[in-house]
């Protein structure tokens, strides 16, 4: 080779070289890191974790990293050290760390436990169950509170219409003892109904109610908050994350290859029944299109918390903002994702 050549050589793989680090120069001053305080690791998870692998919040110029909890305890301390930019817990649980002093704001709601009243099959209308018995958990845990709830909402008193039995260990005891037919009625989560559905049971209880007709999302639901300083400050990183949440909804929605790794990978789920099942019971229904604040699922933590000093006065609609999801609705995000409503 010529020495004339050689040199431009080298000035052409210099220059590469510079171009290829200031790119990647200026993609990491433009990108934005965001850490998100995850609990609990449950099925309507799926969008945040959907975003991260298939690099939808990349595309928006964030580099978002997912800490897992284990515990309750873990996620109020969390809340309480402020170590987040986003959190994705149930309601209640940021609800109490709002009543102590965090200010924080809902800006998104990407599904709940899934919940159904079950009956026995006589048994066609909530009023049928006066002087009933119903199944719960023991006195005053979440799902003797849970039960109340339903059959409040549901216009019985849980303490003069029916007969609360309470009953021990997993909730499956409380629908075996349903089939068996020692008590009239109970509240199940979507494990147990995938049961029913694998042992072909369904026929032998009655769907009485069910999250959506109750206006009861509690439990493990998914609830995203930020706080109201980074939402002033950084507006477009946090609408460009509820972007990316969004279109992970609708890429598992078109595409269940991608829901069905996301379940095997981050809920071991591997039975082709329950992934069918799953699918089924989130993506298609629970994990909504448009992941609007639930301000039910605030209003429980409320009911629970209101006491708190941070809480005085508050309504669930002073602890949400929807703006985000409007200003992406009125740019016509929903119509590209899904085509346009009639």
């Amino acid at each position: 080779m010529k020495p004339g050549n050689s040199l431009f050589l080298c000035f052409v793989c210099g220059s590469l070289l510079a171009l290829t680090l200031l790119v990647s120069a200026c993609w990491a001053q433009e990108s934005k890191r965001l850490t998100i305080i995850s609990y609990p690791a449950r099925p309507p998870k799926l969008p945040l974790w959907l975003g991260r692998d298939a690099g939808l919040f990349e595309k928006h110029g964030l580099l978002v990293s997912i800490k897992e909890l284990s515990s309750t305890e873990e996620i109020l301390r969390e809340l309480g050290a402020k170590s987040g930019d986003i959190y994705a817990a149930t309601a209640p649980h940021i609800v109490s760390a709002i009543g102590d002093g965090a200010d924080l704001v809902f800006i998104a709601n990407t599904g709940y436990s899934v919940l159904k009243l079950l009956s026995h099959p006589a048994i066609t209308r909530p009023e049928d169950l006066k002087g009933k018995k119903v199944g719960t958990g023991e006195p005053n845990s979440s799902q003797d509170r849970i039960t109340r709830q339903a059959l409040q909402r549901l216009g019985l008193n849980p303490d003069k219409a029916v007969t609360l039995v309470p009953m021990g260990g997993r909730s499956i005891s409380r629908l075996n003892a349903l089939l068996a037919g020692k008590i009239d009625a109970t509240t199940s989560n979507e494990d147990n109904l995938f049961e029913l559905e694998k042992r072909g049971d369904m026929g032998k209880v009655r769907v009485l109610a069910d999250n959506e007709s109750l206006k009861l999302f509690i439990g493990a639901g998914v609830d995203f908050a930020v706080s109201r300083s980074l939402l002033v400050k950084e507006r477009n990183v946090v609408k460009s994350f509820v972007r990316a949440l969004c279109e992970a909804i609708a890429l598992a929605r078109q595409d269940r290859a991608q829901a069905d790794r996301i379940y095997t990978r981050y809920q071991q789920v591997t039975d082709p029944a329950l992934l069918d099942f799953m699918y089924r019971t989130y993506v298609q229904g629970a994990i909504p299109q448009r992941p609007f604040p639930k301000s039910e699922a605030v209003a429980l933590g409320l009911e629970e918390f209101g006491a708190k000093p941070g809480l005085e006065d508050k309504r669930a609609e002073n602890l949400i903002d929807t703006t985000l999801l409007k200003e992406l609705e009125n740019e016509g995000l929903f119509d590209r994702l899904y085509g346009k409503s009639k």
